[in-house]
């Protein structure tokens, strides 16, 4: 199979402290529940502003989540570029923001006291 290039950009406004969003990026178990289809290794730790890794598995490149405060919270951006790995499923771009906006807004909803 041909590698194919990916580049998912998403922006997610949470009403929470920048500190409060970044925690769940500590979590490993959180992390490994939204990219189970990636091996992230830790490139840089921005503190609250969010961290950066390298992955591999069904992408290989680089991945981010970096918070930005906003008003009186923070937009949550997260990228992912890279090209297709091994057995990596045609639609694997629609799937990954697909589980990561499932997983963003459960947060959203957590830290915003919404969860109903």
């Amino acid at each position: 199979m041909r590698e194919r290039r990916v580049d998912v950009v998403d922006d997610t406004y949470i009403r929470a402290a920048p500190e409060r969003v970044r925690t769940c990026l500590d979590d490993a178990g959180w992390c490994d529940r939204v990219w189970p289809h990636l091996t992230r290794t830790l490139q840089r730790d921005r503190g609250v502003k969010g961290l950066r890794w390298t992955v591999s598995g069904q992408v290989v490149g680089e991945m981010e989540v970096w918070i930005e405060p906003w008003w009186d919270g923070a937009v949550v951006h997260h990228y992912l570029r890279g090209t297709t790995g091994p057995r990596a499923p045609r639609d694997l771009a629609t799937r990954h923001t697909l589980r990561w906006k499932r997983a963003v807004h459960a947060l959203k909803d957590s830290l915003e006291g919404t969860s109903g």
